[in-house]
């Protein structure tokens, strides 16, 4: 009972978001203070396209760039934050393999028993039989979040960390977005 309690806490704490980084400049430490691009720079599909969500965004990113050092400055930043939160519908498509489930069969048999041949009839069911693969469409919706640090001095993106996962609850992918946030600020070098 244990294991099992133990094996449903493991597999709940797994994200289904997959984190990337990529940088183009080492982030040294010239780089203190950031601020945030206007919202018109930053775009949000129907999902995130609300106060909340965007409040969420902001308040992780700042929090998690606190922790790293940086500090706010709307006057004169080093680095400014643009975000990017979109949920797209894709098609993906599988392929399922078909099998041929041949009906139960009674089949005559022929027994003996005490030296005597007796006949019986009995049931017999056959395998089934792979006869080819049926394609199947699922549309899933998948959603990104898309964070980049841009150098005030040459507007170039220093760096920028995405995550990419399945959206099946719009209201759980807005409460799991300061735990998004905070692993893509993960993959930030130090």
């Amino acid at each position: 009972m244990f294991i099992l309690l133990a094996l449903t806490v493991v597999l709940s704490a797994c994200s289904s978001y997959n984190y990337y980084a990529v940088s183009n400049k080492a982030i040294t430490q010239e780089y203190k203070t950031y601020a945030w691009l206007p919202e018109g720079k930053s775009k949000a599909s129907e999902i995130y396209d609300n106060d909340v969500a965007t409040d969420r965004i902001i308040e992780a990113t700042s929090r998690e760039l606190d922790k790293k050092g940086f500090a706010l400055d709307n006057k004169k930043p080093d680095i400014l934050i643009r975000y990017t939160a979109d949920v797209n519908t894709e098609t993906h498509t599988y392929n399922e393999p078909v099998y041929y489930n041949a009906p139960m069969q009674v089949v005559p048999r022929l027994g003996y028993a005490r030296g005597r041949a007796f006949y019986y009839y009995s049931y017999y069911r056959p395998l089934p039989v792979y006869v080819g693969s049926e394609m199947r469409k699922m549309k899933l919706k998948e959603g990104s979040v898309m964070i980049d640090l841009i150098d005030r001095k040459t507007s170039k993106v220093i760096w920028r960390g995405w995550a990419e996962g399945s959206v099946d609850n719009p209201e759980k992918a807005i409460n799991e977005l300061p735990k998004v946030v905070a692993q893509i600020f993960k993959k930030l070098p130090a």
